[in-house]
């Protein structure tokens, strides 16, 4: 199942449970907005169940571990301490979420009284919920003594609570629920999420910690590569509310003299920001008055086209090189115009802008090298100075800026100038390890980078300064397939991937863009070695083998031939 699929599945379950409370509140018995108070997760007021019965130690120690949910400051946590450990703990800022929970007795304590175990604790690394609520995603193994006691009533009791605050893969999943974060991409034009997480209950406060993660700004990791049009000092009037008309009314303050155009791009960020946790309409207000004057509650529908905006197209054709010649990717196949097509350039690999105006190509040379030639789609492509052993498929941020990776270290940006010619920048790759990038792929929105280094997929945020551009924060995706090597990655959507890599088993996967789940596609009718990957309107997946292009639509499909004579050496490619 696509990782979008099942964000959808949860966003619609909720959706059902909101619907009732929202046809209610349709019906207005009076005009006045009813104010839903701001509640903090770790004060929610939610019930929380005892704890079980004669736990044994080992049993209480892995109960601890799958029941932390925020609610009432950590409630259901607290009840496995004693009670000198209840009041003295204080809830750690971060998460630590992890998997293959395992307990072992140890040895007791010398001299220790009785009713006092030791139990030990094994667990893998997940990855940590920040204190901006964004997953950051961590590998090894945590280990932890705990000083178990019998109390008066005969109940086991954790007398020594760890330093980080755990909770297992299953219970933040059954706790938290993923609320993607709408802030402005590359250009400012558009918007693309960020993923964050919050505790799916009380539902009556999601909208509130949405619009609260929205003025706080990106995530810690992108900041500086994604923007926000809210004003730095903007804050809301009111808590977010529900209208009469079952509408959310959102009421800022402090937003100052907009310019049209930012006030719309505000209403994208909030709207489809809000869509995550609510199917209600939304009211935009500004001291109480229409933020937008003349426009009423809005639905997504009436800002998509912002999110469009950083899609693929689906009235650009798809290309691909075959026999060193770039072809359209239809049954036909027919050659595409200009020497591209027909045989003049040696053409390895290639890649098309978004709006299928230019064409980036990497070309063989005659002393066995190969150099970026780059130019109109259908014309003759300039030679750009850039050379090289190897590079990787050019990737392209907008129609005048184009990337690649030349000798698997260095990463190159083509600027246009306007003219026809293209000045070569260098991109600061120092926070990235040494190890050699095999492939690049720049994210729609132009703000996040991913690509493969040493056989992982590692996320960057991209950060302009000028003429200067930095890859930032890079986090390596850890939590794929055991052993396997990627061996080359597209974007699914603005938060989403899809890699091939080196397992049969597990020929095609596709992750969040923080690494949190890893969802593989069918095996089947694929054979090793994959060759290429690339993605096409509507998310469809198109992968090359020995045998030829293989698509799909969803991880539960099996992957079908495409029909036309590409050969066995096609090597596909979208726009973007």
């Amino acid at each position: 199942m696509r990782v979008g699929s099942r964000r959808r599945r949860l966003i619609a379950l909720l959706a059902a449970v909101l619907v009732p409370l929202a046809g209610c509140a349709s019906i207005p018995t009076r005009s006045d907005p009813e104010v839903i108070k701001r509640v903090d997760e770790d004060s929610a007021n939610t019930g929380v169940s005892a704890l079980p019965d004669d736990l044994s130690p080992l049993e209480l120690v892995r109960h601890f571990v799958n029941v932390a949910a925020p609610a009432n400051d950590y409630a259901a946590t607290r009840m496995h301490f004693t009670e000198a450990a209840r009041q003295a703990w204080k809830a750690p800022s971060e998460l630590l979420i992890v998997d293959d929970v395992d307990t072992v007795p140890l040895p007791e304590p010398s001299g220790a009284p009785d009713g006092v175990q030791r139990v030990g604790l094994r667990v893998s690394k997940v990855g940590r919920l920040k204190t901006d609520h964004s997953f950051v995603p961590k590998q090894g193994v945590y280990k932890a003594d705990f000083r178990v006691e019998r109390q008066a009533n005969g109940e086991w009791r954790i007398a020594n609570p760890p330093d980080e605050l755990l909770v297992s893969r299953g219970s933040f999943s059954d706790n938290y629920m993923t609320a993607p974060v709408y802030f402005l991409d590359h250009e400012r034009g558009g918007v693309i999420p960020d993923l964050r997480y919050v505790v799916s209950q009380p539902a009556s406060t999601l909208p509130t910690r949405v619009v609260e993660f929205l003025l706080a700004g990106p995530s810690k990791g992108f900041r500086g590569a994604m923007g926000t049009a809210l004003p730095p000092d903007v804050d809301t009037k009111t808590n977010v509310s529900e209208a009469g008309d079952g509408a959310l009314v959102v009421n800022f303050s402090e937003l100052g003299d907009l310019a049209e155009r930012t006030k719309r791009l505000i209403a994208a960020q909030v709207v489809l920001s809000l869509q995550g946790v609510s199917n209600a309409r939304v009211r935009l207000l500004e001291e109480g008055t229409p933020l937008l004057p003349g426009e009423g509650a809005l639905r997504p529908a009436d800002v998509a086209t912002y999110k469009a905006d950083n899609s693929v197209r689906a009235d650009v054709a798809p290309l691909a090189v075959v026999n060193e010649r770039l072809i359209k990717l239809t049954q036909q196949a027919p050659a595409v115009p200009g020497p591209a097509g027909s045989g003049v350039y040696e053409v390895i690999t290639a890649g098309r802008s978004a709006d299928g105006s230019k064409l980036a190509t990497v070309v063989r040379t005659p002393d066995g090298k190969v150099e970026m030639r780059i130019g109109d789609y259908g014309k003759a492509l300039a030679a750009t100075g850039v050379t090289g052993s190897f590079m990787s498929r050019p990737t392209w941020r907008t129609n005048s800026e184009v990337w690649t990776v030349v000798d698997g270290r260095k990463v190159v940006r083509m600027v246009g100038n306007g003219d026809g010619t293209w000045t070569a920048r260098t991109v600061d790759t120092k926070q990235f390890p040494d190890k050699p990038i095999t492939d690049l792929r720049l994210s729609r929105g132009g703000t996040r980078v991913a690509a493969v280094v040493g056989g992982r997929i590692m996320v960057a945020g991209v950060l302009d300064r000028g003429s200067k551009t930095t890859l930032s924060s890079p986090t390596a995706l850890s939590g794929g397939p055991a052993e396997a090597t990627i061996r080359g990655i597209g974007w699914v959507s603005n938060d989403s991937l899809v890699a091939i890599t080196d397992s049969s088993s597990v020929p095609v996967v596709e992750v969040t863009v923080n690494g949190l789940t890893w969802d593989p596609y069918a095996s089947a009718n694929l054979v090793q070695p994959l060759k290429a990957v690339t993605v096409g309107p509507g998310q469809k997946v198109v992968v090359a083998d020995s045998s030829g292009l293989w698509q799909v639509g969803d991880q539960g499909d099996l992957w079908q031939l495409m029909p036309g004579r590409f050969g066995s050496g096609a090597l596909p490619f979208y726009p973007g």
